[in-house]
This record gives C-alpha cells, sequence and structure tokens, in this order.
C-alpha cells in the first residue's frame, strides 16, 4: 500500500478549526463527531461528545451511520483523519470534515477536554 496515498488530503475533505468544531456542536442539527486515534488516546482526552472509532475500523461507521450524516473527523495531528475520510468518501459518505491539525491544535488552544476512566 502506498502509504503517501494512504494520507493525502482527500479532494472533497472540508478543513475545520478548533473554533468551526466547538460551534458545529452546539448547532441544532450538530454533526456527529468521530475520533479515529487510538482507545488509550481517546480515553486521556477527547472532544466532548466524540465517539471512539480508531483507524481501521471504517467498517462500523459505515454500519452505524448514514453515507448522508454530517461527519467530523478527528485525531491527534489531522493525519489520521485524511485516511479514515478517503476510506468513508470510497463508501459513499458526502459530507465529511476533519478537525486540521487535530487534537494538537484543539489542546493549543485550550479548549476543554473529556477524559474517560
Amino acid at each position: 500500500m502506498n502509504l503517501f496515498r494512504l494520507f493525502r488530503h482527500p479532494k472533497h475533505l472540508k478543513d475545520l478549526t478548533p473554533a468551526e468544531v466547538a460551534a458545529l456542536s452546539h448547532a441544532t442539527q450538530p454533526p456527529v463527531l468521530l475520533d479515529v486515534r487510538t482507545t488509550a488516546e481517546f480515553r486521556l482526552g477527547h472532544v466532548g461528545g466524540a465517539l471512539s472509532f480508531p483507524l481501521g475500523h471504517e467498517d462500523a461507521i459505515i454500519t452505524n451511520f448514514s453515507a448522508t450524516q454530517k461527519v467530523v473527523l478527528i485525531c491527534k495531528t489531522g493525519h489520521r483523519s485524511q485516511a479514515a475520510a478517503a476510506s468513508l468518501f470510497a463508501a459513499g459518505f458526502v459530507d465529511v470534515s476533519h478537525l486540521k491539525k487535530g487534537m494538537d491544535q484543539w489542546r493549543r488552544e485550550g479548549r476543554p477536554v473529556t477524559r474517560e476512566n
């Protein structure tokens, strides 16, 4: 598998800032926030309301969510979310965004995180 191809930015993927993700999460019809980091990373801190679907488990996303749902993908730096987005677009998802620069940027901006025990 070509790793460059796996992690390149999909053409239709929308980049969102932490401020945009925070605003969307409080919208009347918020998107589904999906964190594609490892379960251990997720437990250490994630965006409130996000669900854990580690990279490589896109089939579970495809099974559990409609391809027409608005989806925001989150990872540590933005690279894994790009890879997950490519899989979702290939499966017919049409409204996929990601947190540009990931949780690293979220934390740099001092935004709140939720922790799991």
